[in-house]
């Protein structure tokens, strides 16, 4: 399980109904495309998990990403390999 919380104004339940349907936002036009949380659950339930979200308005909201464990000990001939590291071409990745 992965938490990610903070201490914002919250959500009411209005929004929290919709707030993993691609496109919605609640921001102003031409300021997010609404895409985030939809794409989140896409892989969360593409990884056989899910998502669950807390809010109350004025406290805050926590999102908990939930993802299977491995349940075998045994690893692939790939996954027992260390694997290149592939060269790019001067790109940098933010995470």
């Amino acid at each position: 399980m992965l938490a990610v919380s903070d201490t914002g104004t919250g959500m009411d339940e209005e929004v929290k109904r919709h707030i993993f349907e691609p496109f919605f936002t609640t921001k102003d036009e031409g300021k997010g495309t609404g895409l985030g949380l939809s794409t989140v659950v896409g892989i969360a339930k593409s990884h056989n998990g899910f998502v669950e979200v807390w809010s109350e308005v004025g406290k805050g909201t926590i999102f908990k990403v939930y993802l299977p464990s491995v349940t075998s000990a045994n690893q692939s001939e790939a996954e027992q390999k260390p694997a290149a590291s592939p060269m790019g071409r001067g790109e940098q990745i933010l995470v």
